[in-house]
């Protein structure tokens, strides 16, 4: 059987709305995991975490699947008819999530033809959710923290998401990694369009944020200042994505807030 090639991986996830694949070597990654990176993840008394090596000791790349834009929005509503009806809350529990598995195994079945030993990972909740997700990257120097708190894909700007991740036994190349940060040389317009003064050049105030949110304002379903992004502004999500996205983010502060006040 020929081995199947990262160009044409990316070709199959790309047909899912996963179009931006990174290719990672497990000397990166393990790298980056390496120390009290997986540790500082846990609490006091806790084991920490597993890594990657020990969910899969074999693995020679980590193979990152991110939805830019609106493709795979599309498809989850296609897959979604109670969400297409205009009933989210009908369509039961972490929908997106789930469909995000569905795609991610799809894909990571194709994979396992050529690579039976291929694993899945997620970033949201899981039997083999990855703390940490974003240290699958090896630390690359594009994924500095911006302003407001979000990871700028050179490409796509911060209109993308991690969907899941595949550790693969293949002998991948790995992507090559952008040289600077999109936030270098920004005038940073994300800073003066927060009306809750959360986001500045020295770092992002999520409490501050999450305050603001709680009361009615227009962040309730939006983010100004991601929006001001001048990076990947054609891939934007629209109108229902982002209110089922920031939604969804302000259901979880909403119980962060009930907890907070609880005595």
């Amino acid at each position: 059987m020929t081995e199947i090639t990262p160009s044409q991986f990316s070709n199959w996830a790309g047909a899912a709305g996963l179009s931006r694949v990174w290719v990672v070597s497990r000397a990166d990654v393990d790298a980056a995991f390496a120390g009290d990176g997986a540790a500082g993840n846990s609490t006091a008394g806790e084991a920490p975490p597993l890594t990657p090596a020990d969910l899969h000791p074999g693995y020679r790349a980590a193979v990152l699947l991110a939805s830019p834009g609106r493709a795979f929005w599309e498809g989850f509503r296609r897959a979604v008819p109670e969400l297409a009806a205009g009933r989210p809350d009908a369509a039961g529990p972490n929908p997106l999530d789930r469909y995000s598995e569905e795609v991610v195994e799809a894909l990571a079945g194709r994979l396992g033809k050529h690579d039976p030993t291929a694993l899945t990972l997620y970033p949201f909740h899981h039997e083999r959710q990855l703390l940490g997700f974003g240290r699958l990257l090896g630390g690359a120097r594009w994924t500095a923290a911006t302003p407001f708190g979000m990871t700028v894909d050179p490409h796509f700007g911060p209109w993308f998401v991690w969907r899941g991740a595949i550790l693969t036994a293949l002998d991948w190349p790995p992507t090559p990694m952008p040289e600077t940060p999109a936030c270098e040389g920004c005038p940073a317009p994300c800073v003066t369009a927060c009306p809750a003064s959360a986001v500045a050049l020295s770092g992002f105030d999520w409490e501050t944020c999450a305050d603001f949110r709680l009361n009615a304002s227009p962040c309730r379903e939006t983010c100004l200042a991601r929006i001001a992004c001048p990076v990947g502004s054609q891939f934007r999500y629209g109108e229902e994505q982002l209110r089922y996205h920031y939604g969804a983010s302000l259901r979880m502060i909403e119980r962060w807030a009930g907890r907070k006040a609880e005595p």
